[in-house]
Parts: structure tokens; C-alpha cells; sequence
């Protein structure tokens, strides 16, 4: 074979061989990998909720009348038995005034006819009077008592409406609604604030009916909160309610409610704001895990892929607990194992793939 022979065949060669390795790294699909790592898993129930407070009193007005004064405002913190508003004072005020010179009057009436009839009795005592005008003297005597003690209630329920003129707070709380302004004249019974409690805040969640017997009073919750980014913090459940609840829109939907306590970790929420909560079923720490993006096959049969000489193959493996993001590896991988973390993509037995970071 000549010189110029053998350098075509060789630059042919070289040809075929470029093009063939050119080929076969272009084959090659990337793929990310997952470690098996150790953590903690817990099988939970995901629901939202509200914070709540069952102590909450609609306070209307006492009595009629025009609003002389409206001293707060909506998401006003207030004290017990602070005042809140007041109505015109006038009306009340003449009245307690009138009451108190009617018991007056009536008070030194009682003295004057009990000193009569003291006088009759003792002129009788010596044949001067006759037992006719010592009646009369006693009748007029108990009859003075008598609008005594009427003058007297009189001036207690004038001072008791004295008192409804201003509208006071049973309890520490926060106003939530207030319905009414200066200046506007009032029936007995108009609304005019809604008062929640300061104390006795808790979160109330809707669980699937179907999980009833999952749910237990002293179950552990893991609480998060969109206005605490970050944030977990973890109560218990203290109430679950006795009945179920049907939906009106979906005979098929049906729940019942959960109470979860608010303890002085949790942090600073509002009235009807939206918490995130997982009710803890079960929690394993320290165990192997891998994500679920991971995970092949079905319950029961499960199965991850590995790399093996750059080819894929697939290894059966156990799990046990589940939770949203992982699940548990009880037979079949080892801490530190490697596997494919497919992330929804299909992926062939033997298929060439080259691992990405």
C-alpha cells in the first residue's frame, strides 16, 4: 500500500471515529442526581384555618336617646368597663335631680307625721285626744312611709338610667365593628358595637369527615402563617366537635370542626386572619428519605433509578412513612446513595445519561 494510501485510510478512520464519539456524547441525556439523606418525616393533615374568639358580645344601646359622645373607633383596644360612648345627659340628669327632691319631700314628711302621731299619742295619754284622730295620725304616718320607699326606688332606677347613658365594656377586648356615630338619635336595642376578647383566642380548621378517626384532643398541629415567612410553630388540639357539618352546595362534602389552642409562643395574629395547619399523624426522626420526585412505580412497588456505567437502571425499594415532600426508605438504599431525581421525565432501562449537577 502506498504512503498516500495509508494516510487517506487513516484520515478516514479518524473521521468515522469523531463522528461516532461526536454521536455518542450527544446521546448522552442529563440527568440530576438525589441523595439519600437522613431527616425527619412527618405524615400529616393539611387544612386551613381562622383565629377566632367565641367571647364576643354585640353591645346596643340601653336606652333612647341622641349619641352625645363616641370615644373609639374599630380595632380600638379597650380595658374593662371603660366607656366607650354616652347619650345626651340632660333628660337623665333632670330626672335624678326630680328624684331626689321627691325622696326629700317625702323623707320630711315621714318626720313630721311621725312626730304627730308621737304628740297625739302622748296628749291621749293624759285624756286629750281621742283614739280617731290617733288613727288618722298612724294612717297618715305608715301612708308617708309608703311614698317613701317609692321615692326611693324611683331615685334607683333614675340612677340606673343615669348609668345606661354610658355604654361601657364588659371585658378587655378589641372593638370589630362599630355601627353608629355622634349625633344620631337611638331606639333601645340599636347595635352599636361589636366587642371581642382580648383572652380566648384560638384557630379553628374544617377537617374531611373521612379523617375523624385520625384526629384526637391533644394532637400536636404545625402552624404557619403567610404574614410570618418562615415561621413554624407547633399547638395542640383542645376541642373537636361532636357533629358533622354538611355543605348546602355539596351532599358529598362533609367535615367537622377542629379547635387548636393559641399558647403565648405563637405569634401576634389578628381576628378571622388565615393560618396553614398540619395536624401531626405520626413523626419519625432520623430516618432515610428521599424526595418524591425520586420515586417510581406504585404503593407497594416502588423503585428509584440509579446510574450504573453511565446507563440507567431501575432498584426496588421499601418505604414506610409519607409526608407532602418525602417519603421513607426502609430496605433497598443506603445513607449517601445516589439516585436519579427524574422530575417527571421519562427515562428508559439502560438509556446512556451523563449526571449534572
Amino acid at each position: 500500500m502506498g504512503s498516500k494510501s495509508l494516510i487517506t485510510l487513516v484520515l478516514v478512520l479518524l473521521v468515522v471515529a469523531g463522528i461516532y464519539f461526536g454521536f455518542s456524547q450527544s446521546d448522552l441525556r442529563e440527568v440530576k442526581l438525589v441523595t439519600v439523606e437522613r431527616g425527619e418525616i412527618k405524615s400529616a393533615i393539611r387544612v386551613t384555618g381562622r383565629v377566632i374568639n367565641d367571647k364576643t358580645v354585640t353591645m346596643t344601646a340601653l336606652v333612647d336617646g341622641q349619641i352625645d359622645g363616641m370615644l373609639v373607633q374599630k380595632g380600638d383596644t379597650v380595658k374593662a368597663d371603660q366607656i366607650l360612648a354616652f347619650f345626651d345627659e340632660r333628660e337623665a340628669d333632670a330626672k335624678l335631680e326630680k328624684t331626689k327632691a321627691v325622696l326629700a319631700r317625702e323623707e320630711q314628711t315621714v318626720i313630721e307625721s311621725r312626730s304627730k302621731y308621737t304628740r297625739l299619742k302622748n296628749v291621749k295619754s293624759s285624756g286629750g285626744s281621742s283614739q280617731q284622730i290617733i288613727d288618722d295620725a298612724e294612717a297618715e304616718m305608715k301612708a308617708a312611709l309608703t311614698r317613701k320607699h317609692v321615692a326611693k326606688a324611683d331615685l334607683n332606677v333614675a340612677r340606673i338610667q343615669r348609668e345606661k347613658i354610658q355604654v361601657r365594656a364588659p371585658f378587655a377586648g378589641v372593638i370589630t365593628e362599630k355601627t353608629t356615630e355622634k349625633g344620631q338619635w337611638l331606639e333601645a336595642g340599636t347595635k352599636l358595637f361589636t366587642l371581642v376578647a382580648l383572652e380566648g383566642r384560638e384557630i379553628e380548621v374544617k377537617v374531611d369527615a373521612g379523617d375523624s378517626g385520625s384526629i384526637k384532643i391533644g394532637q400536636l398541629v404545625d402552624l404557619t402563617c403567610d404574614a410570618y415567612p418562615g415561621l413554624v410553630w407547633q399547638e395542640k388540639i383542645h376541642w373537636i366537635a361532636p357533629s358533622i357539618i354538611e355543605d348546602e352546595n355539596n351532599d358529598a362534602v362533609n367535615t367537622f370542626s377542629v379547635r387548636i389552642s393559641l399558647s403565648p409562643q405563637a405569634p401576634k395574629l389578628l381576628l378571622g386572619q388565615q393560618v396553614d395547619a398540619h395536624i401531626v399523624l405520626d413523626s419519625r426522626p432520623n430516618v432515610l428519605r428521599l424526595p418524591y420526585a425520586a420515586i417510581q412505580g406504585e404503593i407497594n412497588n416502588y423503585s428509584v433509578f440509579v446510574i450504573v456505567d453511565q446507563m440507567v437502571k431501575t432498584k426496588s425499594i421499601k418505604t414506610g412513612l409519607e409526608d407532602d415532600r418525602y417519603i421513607e426508605v426502609t430496605e433497598g438504599l443506603e445513607e449517601n446513595d445516589q439516585v436519579i431525581l427524574t422530575e417527571g421525565k421519562p427515562l428508559e432501562v439502560n438509556q446512556p445519561v451523563q449526571a449534572i449537577e
